[in-house]
């Protein structure tokens, strides 16, 4: 017992350095109030899953999902559009705030990528951080290439990193986050404390992470007050999270 409680100390110390709970909006398009909820809490990342139909872009969880009136564009792309009129070129009144896009290819790289090119190079610098600080950063997950490949891509193209890759240094500056499936580490459910054993292999993964510099997100964990307590106390700040208005006030008032 005391060699866990001792390692767990050494990863909790290690695991310290990033800045305060970021939250990240898990499919966001099953949301009552799709965009805008997530936009006016003031999230940090905005998830949206998309197919490629006929060369449009189609936000939904799986194919039998699939209306074609609900597009990327308008679920999200012309909505940031308009704000950043609205704002003079920014995505908020808040100087401060930004955001990012995370979005998670249901389909292949190669059909889904030029189709998201296409549409995303129509707005400009508002969605290319590389030549706008205020531009609302683009990250894509799901379907990616290889991530030899990463440095090779416009400079708006921003990548969701996977644990247990050695990225070469060109690449790891795409990747803004690590990320992995909470179910390959626990089977927790989400009340109580997490065993023992199962905190040992989260905290290697946030270390590993954290040693590339990158924050890391927990997807499928249990959404409950002591799963992203816990998570929270391990170093992990991207909280990944259906319940924004819960989570946001949770973390204010903790």
């Amino acid at each position: 017992m005391r060699k866990i409680t001792a390692f767990i100390l050494f990863v909790l110390i290690a695991t310290t350095g990033f800045a305060q709970v970021k939250i990240h909006s898990h499919n966001d398009y099953v949301q009552k109030q799709q965009f805008s909820l997530a936009y006016n809490n003031k999230v940090y990342q905005i998830e949206a899953d998309i197919f490629e139909v006929n060369g449009e872009l189609i936000v939904a969880h799986s194919k039998k999902e699939i209306e074609v009136k609900q597009t990327l564009e308008k679920l999200y792309l012309n909505k940031i559009d308009s704000l950043f009129k609205l704002n003079n070129g920014k995505v908020s009144a808040d100087k401060k705030y930004t955001f990012t896009l995370m979005i998670d290819f249901k389909t292949s790289w190669d059909l889904t990528f030029p189709a998201l090119q296409k549409h995303l190079e129509t707005f400009g610098e508002i969605l290319d951080r590389s030549k706008n600080k205020n531009a609302v950063q683009v990250v894509i997950s799901g379907n990616r290439p290889a991530d030899s490949l990463y440095h090779t891509f416009p400079g708006w193209v921003y990548f969701d990193g996977l644990p247990n890759i050695s990225y070469a240094k060109a690449d790891l500056k795409r990747v803004t986050m690590i990320s992995d499936n909470f179910a390959s580490y626990s089977k927790w459910r989400g009340v109580g404390e997490i065993p023992e054993a199962d905190k040992i292999k989260l905290l290697a993964a946030v270390k590993q992470a954290n040693k590339l510099h990158r924050p890391f997100r927990f997807w499928g964990a249990p959404d409950t007050q002591d799963c992203w307590r816990q998570l929270n106390e391990m170093g992990v700040v991207i909280i990944n999270t259906d319940k924004i208005v819960e989570c946001k006030t949770y973390f204010e008032h903790k």
